[in-house]
């Protein structure tokens, strides 16, 4: 049934198209134009445009093409719309549409977009009406009593320190407003210190709060917090007032039972003191990011508190901490209940060699081939000027975050290492690295010329693992390269549809598909069909190319995401008569979350190679929590490869046998890799672990391959 409600769905929606396009006038678009300046030519509206060209929200390139609607037959819901030479009235704000989209369109900031339409500062909603007067100058955004305006670098924590409120407080005021990330200009309400928290230990409820926020936030589970408020037991409701406090306990591990033991702090490691802050003397293998935890505290405000730790973490030093963390008492390192360790559990189960053979006894070498000095990684004010000087440098500060918490993951499993930063220098030609243990391992991240990488003079063995660095493997290294490369993708793709007696057709909007000579070669009766540069197949070519008597692979050779909707969009239309599947050979291929529903990769079963496994969903979901109450942001790419990579070479660092050995006989997944080494050469290693993934209807993501 659900099959032939399919079909009735595409047979409607190819008939609209296929009427639509009879109405449409081609609009060759010329340099400098732009969607606005075209809407006012033929007298429609930007959203007409926009419906018949998708890709166009982004961005359009002189010399394609644009569908316009013929003005007759326009009837978009912005039919009272005025467009002058000075600005936009009376413009009706459509479902899905977001302030920094209205502002590029329009040509405005988006302090600009609030001052002139003060309704939508709090919210922007459908149908709320938009006015733009490019006559009107912009004014310098002002707090008002109780507010406060987001300036560059500040965080959650710092304003609520800086008011004399807690986070708990702020989150509450500006629950509406509130993303993942802080915004450059953003207006917050700062509420009355009595507003939230009357006194210390007692929090009031807010609408939107549930058990299991409050629990993680005051650091308890649910069954405590209800224990402390029994009235919540049966409903939280905004306006209950909680008993927040928490007895200061750790948590240790004992990593051959696999069991846990609550222990009082002693006096040996915390003694009180006067105010908010307690001195603490820093234990035997804690790190920062470990303190930051146990402080709740970032790791920059942590170093403000105490500038020694900028220089380094020593076991016996005296550090301030807070008296009542406001987030996280345990110390990450012997934490099961919290997001490191947790991973760690999950991701044993699949990797029960590795973890049933660690040396916890033998000392190995971690080193990092940076652009930093330890100094400039710990520093917030150096690593700032870095990036602002080159803004690639953020990849290698992502990536160190999220080895971070794979280097304290690894100590929570008593694994004994020491880590080393090396600054490159281009113009060293050998790099001599003196170590005193037997396994060593140096990581060389995103190096942007190969070429430069100095030839290693070592006294010990030093595997060195290449993180998209394109290294080249001389007698010095062996060269363990830890992402599938492009090449491989397109040939494990290519591999598994010459495998599945289909009609193989490749679309491309060039002269020559640029993968025509690596499709002949395993797809020989592959056929090559070209479409225009939005995408738009010329008349009857798509029908004369498929097959009407088995199954048709379309693999889209294309990064442009108007030709990823155009043709898409085609493909769609004529699903009643054909059975269509879509391909595509990289995973870099796939448009950004945002720029297409994911509706057509279903109706399509979008068939992809993907490096990362999201089928992964719950340890994925784990370390993103910890990612993010750590560093306050999303992890981006870059540090979920800091974490799988760096997480992976330590484990193996630790078994009995040679880093080499594990590559041969050992295949491990972490949350979001997989590590499959194959010998490629004499003196390369290259990883195969790579995932063939395709979208189904009833399952969502499965694994074909």
């Amino acid at each position: 049934m659900g099959k032939y409600f399919m079909v009735i769905i595409v047979l409607i929606l190819g008939s609209k198209l296929a009427t639509a396009q009879q109405d449409n006038i081609v609009h060759s678009i010329q340099k400098g134009e732009s969607v606005y300046q075209i809407s006012r030519q033929y007298g429609v509206s930007v959203n007409a445009i926009f419906d018949l060209n998708p890709g166009s929200r982004d961005v359009i390139y002189a010399g394609r093409t644009l569908l316009i609607p013929n003005s007759s037959t326009n009837n978009t819901t912005s039919t009272n719309t005025e467009v002058t030479a000075n600005g936009i009235s009376n413009y009706e704000v459509q479902r899905g549409e977001t302030k920094s989209g209205l502002s590029r369109r329009f040509g405005v900031s988006i302090a600009m977009l609030e001052q002139q339409n003060p309704h939508i500062v709090r919210m922007l909603q459908a149908g709320h009406i938009i006015n733009v007067d490019n006559t009107i100058a912009e004014q310098a955004p002002k707090a008002g009593p109780g507010e406060h305006i987001v300036v560059k670098g500040e965080t959650l924590w710092g304003i609520a320190r800086n008011n004399g409120i807690s986070v708990a407080q702020l989150e509450a005021a500006n629950s509406s407003q509130l993303s993942e990330f802080l915004q450059i200009g953003q207006t917050l309400i700062i509420p009355d210190q009595n507003s939230v928290i009357t006194n210390d230990g007692e929090y009031l409820v807010q609408k939107g709060d549930t058990k299991f926020e409050l629990a993680r936030r005051f650091n308890m589970t649910i069954a405590e917090l209800e224990e402390n408020n029994p009235h919540i037991v049966d409903m939280l409701m905004a306006g209950h007032r909680i008993d927040t406090n928490k007895p200061n306990s750790i948590t240790s591990i004992d990593t051959e039972s696999n069991t846990t033991e609550t222990n009082t702090v002693t006096e040996t490691n915390i003694s009180n003191t006067e105010g908010d802050y307690i001195d603490y003397t820093i234990q035997p293998q804690e790190t920062l990011y470990g303190l930051s935890r146990k402080a709740g505290m970032s790791m920059e405000d942590l170093m403000t508190l105490n500038p020694s730790l900028r220089d380094a973490v020593n076991k016996g030093d005296i550090i301030k901490m807070p008296r009542n963390p406001n987030q996280n008492t345990q110390s990450t390192a012997v934490n099961l209940d919290n997001t490191t360790n947790e991973i760690l559990v999950n991701t044993s189960n699949r990797n029960a060699q590795l973890f049933s053979n660690l040396n916890t006894e033998t000392t190995t070498g971690l080193y990092f081939y940076t652009p930093f000095s330890s100094q400039e990684l710990s520093s917030p004010e150096e690593r700032q000027n870095m990036v602002n000087a080159d803004p690639d440098q953020q990849f290698y500060i992502d990536f160190f975050q999220g080895a971070q918490i794979a280097i304290d993951s690894a100590k929570a499993l008593n694994l004994d290492f020491d880590v080393t930063l090396i600054k490159k220098n281009i113009a060293k030609t050998k790099l001599d690295i003196n170590s005193t243990h037997q396994k060593n391992v140096l990581l060389v991240p995103f190096l942007d010329n190969p070429s430069h990488f100095p030839k290693i003079n070592s006294n010990e063995d030093v595997a060195v693992v290449d993180i998209e660095s394109n290294l080249v493997a001389n007698d010095s290294s062996q060269i363990y390269k830890t992402i599938p490369s492009d090449e491989f993708q397109k040939i494990k793709t290519l591999n598994y549809l010459a495998l599945q007696n289909a009609r193989v057709i490749v679309v491309s909007e060039e002269e020559e598909s640029k993968n025509k000579v690596l499709v002949q070669s395993i797809i020989p009766n592959a056929k090559f069909l070209k479409v225009d540069n939005s995408g738009n197949f010329s008349p009857n070519v798509l029908e004369n190319a498929l097959s009407t008597n088995k199954l048709n692979y379309v693999i889209l050779d294309s990064d442009k995401t108007s030709v990823f909707l155009n043709s898409t969009t085609a493909l769609m239309s004529k699903l009643s008569n054909y059975n269509i599947e879509l391909a595509l050979l990289e995973s870099a291929l796939i448009p950004k979350q945002g720029q297409v529903s994911d509706m057509r990769f279903r109706v399509l079963k979008l068939i992809f190679p993907s490096v990362l496994d999201p089928q992964n969903k719950k340890d994925i979901k784990d370390f993103k929590r910890s990612y993010k109450d750590v560093f306050e942001i999303a992890p981006s790419r870059h540090a979920i490869l800091g974490f799988d990579i760096t997480l992976d070479i330590l484990l193996r660092l630790a078994q009995n046998t040679s880093f080499e050995e594990t590559a041969n006989n050992i295949v491990t997944e972490h949350p979001h890799l997989r590590f499959e080494y194959k010998k490629s050469n004499a003196s390369n290693y290259s990883n195969s672990g790579l995932h063939l993934l395709q979208y189904n209807s009833n399952e969502g993501l499965i694994e074909v391959d």
